[in-house]
């Protein structure tokens, strides 16, 4: 959207834009490589950090995905669904380890 821009219109009728959110991988899955990390859309226009506890089995795939606090800007729970249904969509390379988990931060902002 414009509004507070400078360049903005003071008589918009709306905000415009969508939030988006791409997921930065972080903790114990740096070392795993990222085979899909699928984009997020919202058209919520909220805006906001959320981190997520992820865990991922042998074969790549997200067994479980958590909201944590910790590192996040936001509780709002819709953000908060929309990166844990977007986190269980991701696919890392495989892994000897049968379980390994780290996080990924979406940074939601209006486009």
């Amino acid at each position: 959207g414009n509004q507070g821009d400078k360049d903005g219109d003071p008589d918009a009728s709306k905000l415009e834009g969508v939030s988006t959110g791409a997921g930065q991988v972080g903790g114990g899955l740096s070392d795993r490589g990222v085979l899909a990390s699928p984009r997020v859309t919202d058209n919520s226009q909220k805006t906001g950090v959320v981190v997520l506890k992820v865990c991922v089995d042998s074969n790549g795939g997200v067994v479980s995905a958590e909201y944590t606090q910790a590192g996040s800007t936001t509780t709002d729970s819709g953000l908060r669904n929309l990166a844990i249904a977007n986190a269980k969509r991701w696919k890392f390379s495989k892994s000897s380890l049968d379980k390994q988990c780290g996080t990924i931060r979406y940074e939601f902002k209006v486009q």
